[in-house]
């Protein structure tokens, strides 16, 4: 700690001299590897996105080859045709279960027809006219 006040200043100066030149290299760095960096990473994330996207595809794939084997197998078919459809084969004794104060879908078809009727489209006019000549 000896010595004097010009010997403390060059030094001081001599290490301000070093940091600024350090500092300046460090910028630069920075500035000339910035680009790449962002390049390197960004290409990184979209190759990760791009493999998740692979597996999704590959369960989806999978998983519509299940639906075409289901598909092609007409027990399945009559089976779905029955449940979504309410189909039925002949000789079935069909029940229709309906919830207390609930309406049917027949009941709820008939509504929105004669509503679409009342509110003047085709349609709905087409369906009334057979309704009324069938009664």
């Amino acid at each position: 700690m000896g010595g004097s006040p010009a010997q403390r200043v060059r030094v001081r100066r001599a290490v301000t001299g070093r940091a600024l030149v350090l500092g300046v290299l460090v910028i630069a760095l920075i500035v000339v590897l910035a680009s790449p960096l962002h390049r390197y990473f960004a290409s990184r994330s979209a190759a990760s996105d791009a493999a998740q996207k692979l597996r999704d595809d590959k369960a989806s794939a999978s998983q519509l080859q299940q639906q075409l084997r289901q598909w092609s197998d007409p027990g399945y078919v009559a089976q779905q045709a029955r449940q979504q459809l309410q189909y039925a084969m002949p000789g079935d004794t069909v029940y229709v279960v309906v919830n207390n104060g609930a309406k049917s879908d027949i009941q709820k078809t008939e509504d929105a027809t004669v509503d679409a009727a009342s509110n003047g489209a085709w349609n709905g006019k087409l369906w009334s006219s057979v309704t009324r000549a069938a009664k």
